[in-house]
């Protein structure tokens, strides 16, 4: 096990990234954090529990408990991989959704489990298949928002997969997929099949690089109610019988899946890039398609000093019909600079960047964060038998 404990204090100028008039915070962090990991000869498991609890000076509807629970897991025969993987995180939409969508829409505590079983077998010693599912459950809690409600919902993929190795240095896969997402209430429902071939070489010691493509179809069902008179209407009114009656509209949606990344090492400094296209599930109602483009620096200036630099742009568009001409644009940029001052304690100094615009209205907001974290790591506990 290896305990650790981090104060952090943050200044941010619009944390609900709204165009509307809003207050600056000022707010305080304490973050106990808990890793472990145990192995046999033939089952592991990793994980971590992180707690947060984030408090606002003059802002306390902003208050909030948040936690992390990740846990990985994988047994191991002659020729069998078995596997299960446990998430369960609450914490602000505008923090871990706003970073996998890209799309700004309100801010709310979200409550996530996703459970992934998983099951891989050797044919060869080049060659294997593997069968994946996952259940998602997204819960969404109270507090201050802007622009819409957000809506629970549940999303399951499966995926059936191929990959051989072509040579130490190569490896591709191939994999097919089916994923079912639907809201709660059931007024949307989203079933999406694809294919995805990849490639991933490593050119040498310190440049590697991976890629994969594919295509998708979707088909969106809307449900909702009509009010239909069964009577005489006059001037507007209706002078009998007004019944409620369901109806649905499907639409149907292609398009492509992308994943591209490279990563250079030298001695002391690290680049990292990453474009993508995805389709993500999210708490308004619909799919979300996101295309990032994400850059990363990092440099060891000594054992003890390192500078990071992340940045990130976003264009997102809603898959359907509930959230017509809603597309958004997101930018991010967070530098940062760490110092171990001494042995189990690190500084961390950072600012952040966020811009969003609504393509359909025009409408912009941007925010400005800084921030500073104080944390210990205690030696690390071990036992053997």
């Amino acid at each position: 096990m290896e305990p650790s404990f981090r104060v952090k204090t943050e200044y941010n100028d619009n944390i609900l990234l709204t165009p509307a008039p809003h207050p600056a915070v000022w707010g305080i962090t304490v973050s106990p954090d808990v890793s472990f990991t145990g192995a046999t000869e033939r089952l592991s498991v990793t994980g971590g529990i992180n707690l947060s609890f984030d408090r606002y000076f003059d802002q306390p509807q902003l208050n909030a408990n948040n936690h992390a629970l990740i846990l990985r897991s994988s047994y191991r025969t002659e020729r069998d991989l078995f596997g299960l993987n446990v998430d369960s995180v609450r914490d602000p939409t505008l923090v871990s959704e706003l970073l996998e969508t890209g799309a700004v829409v309100a801010y709310r505590q979200r409550n996530r489990l996703s459970v992934t079983p998983s099951w891989t077998r050797a044919l060869t010693e080049s060659t294997s298949v593997g069968v994946t599912y996952t259940y998602t459950a997204v819960r969404y809690g109270g507090g201050p928002e802007f622009g819409v409600n957000l809506i629970d919902y549940h999303d399951q993929s499966a995926a059936l997969g191929w990959q051989r190795a072509l040579s130490e240095r190569s490896v591709v896969t191939l994999t097919a997929y089916y994923d079912q997402y639907e809201s709660d209430p059931a007024t949307f429902r989203a079933e999406t099949y694809g294919v995805q071939a990849g490639y991933t070489h490593r050119f040498s010691e310190t440049l590697r690089g991976s890629f994969s493509v594919g295509g998708r179809r979707t088909q969106s069902t809307i449900a909702s109610q009509a009010l239909v008179c069964e009577g005489v209407v006059i001037a507007g009114l209706c002078f009998g019988t007004i019944t409620v009656v369901p109806f649905t509209t499907k639409e149907k949606s292609s398009g492509y899946t992308l994943d591209a990344l490279v990563e250079k090492q030298l001695e002391t400094s690290t680049f990292t890039g990453h474009l993508s296209r995805q389709l993500n599930p999210s708490g308004v109602g619909t799919l979300i398609e996101t295309d990032r483009l994400s850059l990363g620096w990092s440099r060891d200036w000594s054992a003890a000093l390192r500078t990071m630099v992340d940045a990130a742009a976003y264009q997102s568009r809603y898959v359907g019909s509930v959230r017509a001409n809603s597309d958004t644009r997101y930018l991010r940029i967070e530098p940062r600079v760490s110092w171990r001052f001494a042995e189990g304690w690190e500084l961390l100094a950072g600012y952040r960047y966020s811009w969003t615009r609504a393509q359909g209205t025009g409408v912009e907001a941007d925010a400005n964060v800084a921030y500073v974290s104080v944390s210990y790591a205690w030696p690390k506990l071990s036992m053997s038998r």
